[in-house]
């Protein structure tokens, strides 16, 4: 075979795409023998492996370098199988009630608004630092009730989880440094709840309980973190990504200015074609055969949703950005067992970003020098994005 599929690459990073389909279409079941995994990225074979967690298992981990490793995977919910995963979830699943979400709309639109408004005028700004990174961590902070002085740090943390330097799949030093710290501040948020509980979400988690099983402290920090840091980090770079290509397709960025009715589906639409989050790791707990080729157990699988939406097996045109496209399904947030709990929250927060930093910078143009990218093993999306507005805007 003469291309390599390295999750770890930079140049990757910059656009997978065309590597993805050559994969579709020449490896629907590829191997990867440095790195010792197989990859699926077919969108019907992406969606079996996801529904089917008998076989295809969480509990080893879901980011690459982190598979098999129990000490760095942790606790956390993504990193469990049923009927553990059911009862964490069916616990959790308490603060994501769909009433509970609908009654944050006020406050995220505020929070939007809030920082947007602070940024008329200004002829050139980062809107990723300036907005789309602060829009989500204030929204899960304010759910959380992490306080307002504590967020910039908090996102940096986060930030620092999921950097990789080229040629080392690990985290950083830095990364696993502010783990820790975050670990810790998690850890003294949830102290100081247990003696004086609030209305916050980290409250509610700790007095959760279903059928007489409770949430353990631990339980609990490691669900606050995956928040604080993949949670965040997901939606930050959805919308970045979201109006960089909207600067690409001016056309498709007319729909949504002429129609914002028309938001919410392009939110779809930008998930199946550019989604944050591209691989979900799984591991065999079984020798299975597809296409022909044997996977042995024990195996370590990449169910690359991030190619799935791309498949011209079950999207017309796929490389088209069409924000009216018909979507009946797509795997932007996983699926099965393992569908993001956030996504209504996300999708929340991605339709009122939209409509209002439309609203206010119609004109917006990414400027030749502003993007820059993070690199991720499993997560795609932009760290900058300096937009300039024509003059009067």
């Amino acid at each position: 075979m003469d291309f390599e599929y390295d999750p770890y690459a930079y140049e990757i990073h910059e656009d997978p795409y065309p590597l993805y389909r050559r994969m579709q279409d020449q490896a629907p079941v590829y191997r990867n023998e440095r790195l010792d995994f197989w990859a699926l990225t077919r969108f019907d074979d992406c969606l079996e492996a996801l529904v089917d967690w008998q076989t295809y298992s969480s509990a080893q981990g879901t980011v690459l370098e982190l598979m098999g490793n129990e000490q760095l995977s942790g606790s956390m919910i993504i990193f469990m199988d049923p009927p553990k995963q059911t009862r964490y979830r069916n616990l959790v699943s308490k603060a994501f009630t769909p009433a509970r979400i609908r009654a944050l709309e006020p406050r995220v639109r505020e929070i939007a608004v809030e920082h947007l408004d602070a940024l008329l005028g200004r002829p050139r700004f980062d809107a990723v630092k300036e907005f789309t990174a602060k829009l989500p961590m204030d929204v899960i902070s304010s759910m959380l009730g992490i306080p307002r002085e504590d967020r910039d740090t908090v996102r940096g943390w986060s930030n620092d989880l999921l950097h990789r330097e080229p040629g080392n799949p690990m985290p950083t030093g830095q990364g696993i440094q502010s783990m820790v710290r975050m670990q810790a501040y998690v850890a003294e948020q949830i102290a100081l709840r247990r003696r004086r509980p609030s209305d916050d979400m980290m409250s509610l988690l700790l007095g959760a309980e279903v059928d007489g099983e409770r949430l353990t402290d631990a339980d609990v920090g490691a669900f606050i973190t995956l928040l604080a840091s993949a949670g965040n980090e997901t939606v930050t770079k959805l919308l970045a990504t979201a109006l960089y290509w909207l600067d690409v397709h001016p056309d498709q960025r007319r729909v949504l200015l002429d129609d914002p009715g028309a938001i919410p589906n392009a939110v779809e639409e930008l998930l199946r074609f550019d989604p944050p989050s591209h691989y979900q790791g799984r591991t065999l707990t079984r020798d299975v055969t597809l296409h022909g080729v044997a996977l042995p157990r024990g195996a370590r699988v990449l169910v690359v949703n991030g190619a799935s939406g791309r498949d011209p097996r079950k999207f017309e045109n796929p490389d088209r950005l069409d924000v009216r496209r018909e979507i009946d399904l797509h795997l932007g947030f996983g699926y099965g067992r393992h569908i993001c709990l956030g996504a209504s929250l996300a999708r929340m927060e991605s339709r009122i970003a939209l409509e209002e930093f439309l609203a206010r910078f119609p004109g917006y143009a990414v400027a030749p020098d502003g993007v820059e990218r993070m690199h991720s093993s499993n997560v795609r999306g932009l760290a900058g994005l300096v937009v300039e507005l024509p003059p009067g805007r």
